[in-house]
């Protein structure tokens, strides 16, 4: 198997045209012909994923997050661009592209929270109305704090920070990573929650002044359940090849509790 024929197959799942213009989805390192010996699975690619993938003697690591996102002036020893390209290992990263398509990130988060699944969409960017985050209907309507708990359980999250209401929550929008933007079209569409990651100071402030609910499952756990498709889907399709999640696909932070 080479290169290629890894990025065929996550093209087919998410296709790379179909990610946000301000984003570097594709192959952002190496050689499309390069025979693959086996393939490391990550939200980031970190000079911890890199060793791990080394140890492994994988030459593709696939990624949700960029490698490369904002332009490179300069490239040094020890960066982790730099050092993909010192050991001969390629990077594909599906990125928004894997947020906005069918079974994507976020269908995932429906999926483990057990919510029905949902053909609304939060925030439209193409001419077909696909985009990024979901809106779901709850048949039983539930609070605030219970919701917050069901997404530490099934996000993995050391923490989940939440505005707390009294009102019952029954018509919920999801958008992995930093969807918190969407707060106000999320109010539009009749949401009583927002489950994501990433939530700023200001947009805590504006959720409590309109009396809502805003979750902040975090960003990594929020998208990192991504890893664990990839890896059935791609585990199906190339069967007699090596693929892993690195194990130092972890979240960067430590909690004082």
């Amino acid at each position: 198997m080479k290169v290629r024929d890894f990025f065929s197959f996550i093209n087919e799942y998410a296709p790379f045209d179909r990610c946000g213009d301000f984003d570097n989805c594709g192959l952002n390192v190496g050689d499309m012909d390069e025979e693959v010996t086996a393939v490391c699975l990550c939200l980031d690619i970190t000079n911890n994923v890199i060793d791990e993938a080394i140890k492994h003697g994988a030459n593709l690591i696939i990624s949700h997050h960029p490698v490369i996102f904002n332009a490179l002036k300069e490239l040094h020893p020890g960066e982790p661009v730099y050092r993909l390209i010192e050991n001969h290992i390629s990077a594909i990263c599906a990125h928004t592209n894997a947020d906005i398509t069918e079974n994507g990130v976020t269908d995932l988060m429906i999926e483990l929270l057990d919510f029905e699944k949902s053909n609304t969409v939060l925030e439209p960017v193409f001419p077909d109305g696909k985009g990024y985050g979901k809106v779901c209907e709850l048949p039983i309507p539930t609070t605030a704090r219970a919701l917050a708990e069901s997404c530490k359980d099934v996000f993995g999250c050391t923490v989940v920070r939440f505005i707390d209401t009294e009102k019952p929550i029954s018509r919920v929008g999801l958008c992995s990573g930093a969807g918190a933007n969407n707060l106000k079209r999320a109010l539009a569409l009749g949401c009583d929650a927002l489950i994501t990651g990433d939530v700023k100071h200001d947009i805590w402030i504006d959720a409590q002044n309109c009396g809502f609910c805003m979750i902040d499952a975090g960003h990594f756990h929020t998208e990192n359940i991504l890893c664990d498709h990839l890896l059935g889907i791609l585990c199906r399709k190339f069967p007699g090849m090596e693929i892993f999640k690195a194990e130092n696909s972890a979240d960067p932070c430590s909690y004082v509790l």
